[in-house]
């Protein structure tokens, strides 16, 4: 645990010495602060004004999406260099002359990359927190605690990432994850729009078929940001298929680790 311990440590230090990570983050709040008007915006509906308070929560939820989705499209920019730049550098030689193993490097590399883009969402999640709380005078209970649950997610993102990188060349690997996340993202917002109950009604005469086997299979990353959202508004949460999202993007990101793992034993350095 030691070994593992120091590897994820001095990953987060050695991510956090590059002044484009500081740049990304500034960037990154500085959007977040601009949405901002959006809580002093008079919005109606039906002719019927819509109160600071249930629009401050309407807000929140839609940039709680927007904040979720960039972080894994920065998670893959990150992730896609990580063993390639050691190889580079001479850093995995350095890290595997001392005392350690493979899969210590490995998993300790994941393990400190996954906690730097976990801290780097909850920052922009506790920004808009906070933009709020400041705006309307009250907490949104449960909006932190989605956010815990959203860096599940991108635990996936990265070890699929890492473990395409070492096939693939770096920009077709962070490519060919996003396009894998886009794919769960049809296909799960299509499921959940489903089963709207306005859609319902729009379609009471037609059958709903039940989604094919491969799309209860396939990672549930939307899903697993869809069930966050229900922690904060309290609503009933709607999966795809027996298996919780948690269970199954959790699973997908070990087999992912495992893997990943495996086949770097087998490189040759």
């Amino acid at each position: 645990m030691d070994k593992l311990f120091r590897i994820s440590l001095y990953t987060i230090t050695d991510q956090m010495r590059h002044k484009s990570f500081y740049v990304l983050l500034g960037i990154a709040i500085l959007f977040v602060l601009l949405i901002r008007g959006c809580y002093n915006a008079d919005f109606s509906v039906n002719g019927k004004s819509v109160d600071s308070v249930t629009l401050a929560w309407h807000a929140s939820k839609i940039v709680f999406h927007i904040i979720a989705f960039g972080m894994h499209l920065m998670t893959a920019l990150i992730a896609m260099r990580i063993f390639t730049h050691d190889f580079t550098d001479g850093s995995t030689i350095l890290f595997l002359s001392r005392p350690a193993e493979r899969w210590h490097y490995v998993i300790g590399r994941l393990v400190g990359t996954w906690i730097l883009v976990s801290l780097f969402q909850f920052i922009l999640h506790t920004t808009i927190f906070s933009l709020a709380w400041i705006k309307t005078g009250g907490m949104i209970p449960g909006y932190l605690s989605a956010s815990l649950v959203c860096s599940f997610s991108l635990l996936f993102t990265l070890c699929l990432v890492t473990l395409l990188s070492l096939k693939l060349p770096d920009f077709i690997a962070a490519l060919a994850t996003m396009g894998i996340l886009f794919v769960g993202f049809i296909s799960e917002g299509g499921h959940q729009l489903m089963q709207n109950n306005l859609v319902k009604t729009a379609l009471a005469d037609q059958a709903i078929q039940e989604p094919a086997l491969w799309r209860v299979l396939y990672p549930k990353v939307y899903l697993l940001q869809n069930y966050a959202v229900t922690i904060i508004d309290k609503s009933e949460f709607i999966g795809m298929g027996p298996i919780h999202p948690l269970i199954n993007v959790l699973g997908y990101a070990g087999i992912c680790a495992g893997l990943l793992v495996f086949v770097f034993n087998k490189k040759e350095l």
